[in-house]
């Protein structure tokens, strides 16, 4: 067996399918069988059994998931550490988010912490969805990754790192006399917004479900950067983190609390086990100084989830 046999096994064990596995990997279904094929007969053993439109481990299986993941987990050391030789001693950190959070807050981050390391170089994907965060830090195709709401389920570890205030962006006109509006009244203007399973889309979708409102915005675009220019268009209106909103702003957009207050808290995730050591300073260099004001329990705590 190699590491990509084993890749690929960890793979659909944590995915429970091929379908979804080999879309993970960016593979042909059947490549992906034949591989998984090659490593049971490799080790004399069935290790999967199909049930309904998935699969699940055999008790061989189960055997070899931990030790799979460990020498997974031992190359991705050792590539880290020949990068951080090569590389002037600082390594390579991979990060996936989507560009909601990647513009804030995770931009300040990478800034302020490139200034205590300089050398470092960081790679930071945009992914269509939020799931492909999780598959991506799943699978190792990032060491970290930035998303909203709860922490996921599975093999990962997550640390509190920001809440972020969602606010209403309009087109210039006078402000409500009460000063806030209503996820509601932002309808009648027609909503602006990103493509279902992106994440201010799902914000946005869980607003409108909270208050019985079809999921429905006038203006869909693919891309986050002309939701602002849109609003101040007069094309509609939108929902957006208070950092964003603060640039609509200063264009002239009418930004608006939404009534009653909506938050979202953003989390760091990784997979569970050791990381490179760029990332482990990234981590301790992102640790919150105090508790998430909508978590009872520390930030600091990382937890498996």
């Amino acid at each position: 067996m190699d590491r990509r046999h084993l890749e690929y096994f960890v793979a659909v064990a944590e995915l429970g399918s091929f379908t979804r596995a080999a879309a993970a990997l960016s593979i042909a279904q059947p490549s992906l069988s034949n591989a998984i094929a090659w490593l049971e007969r490799d080790l004399g053993s069935k290790l999967f059994e199909r049930h309904g439109r998935g699969v699940r481990l055999t008790p061989s299986g189960e055997a070899l998931l931990e030790p799979a993941r460990g020498t997974l987990r031992s190359f991705q050391v050792a590539r880290g550490a020949v990068r951080s030789v090569s590389e002037g001693g600082f390594g390579h950190l991979a990060i996936i988010t989507n560009t909601l959070w990647a513009l804030d807050p995770l931009s300040a981050m990478i800034g302020k912490f490139r200034g205590l390391n300089p050398g470092l170089q960081v790679t930071v994907a945009d992914p269509a969805r939020r799931t492909d965060v999780l598959d991506a830090v799943r699978l190792g195709g990032a060491e970290l990754g930035l998303l909203d709401g709860p922490p996921p389920g599975g093999r990962l570890s997550s640390r509190w790192v920001a809440d972020q205030e969602l606010v209403a962006v309009l087109p210039q006109a006078a402000p409500p006399a009460s000063g806030t509006t209503t996820v509601e009244e932002l309808l009648r203007w027609g909503l602006i917004c990103t493509p279902a399973g992106t994440a201010l889309r799902s914000l946005l979708d869980e607003q409108l479900e909270a208050v019985g409102q079809p999921a429905e915005v006038a203006v869909e675009t693919a891309h986050l950067a002309t939701v602002v220019p849109l609003v101040l268009s007069g094309a509609g209106a939108a929902m957006l983190p208070q950092g964003l909103a603060a640039e609509a702003a200063a264009k002239g957009a009418c930004v608006l609390p939404l009534a009653p207050p909506t938050r979202t808290s953003v989390h760091i995730v990784w997979r569970t086990g050791r990381l490179s050591e760029p990332a482990e300073h990234f981590l301790d260099f992102c640790l919150p100084d105090e508790a998430s004001p909508m978590s009872d329990a520390s930030p600091s705590d990382s937890r498996s989830v």
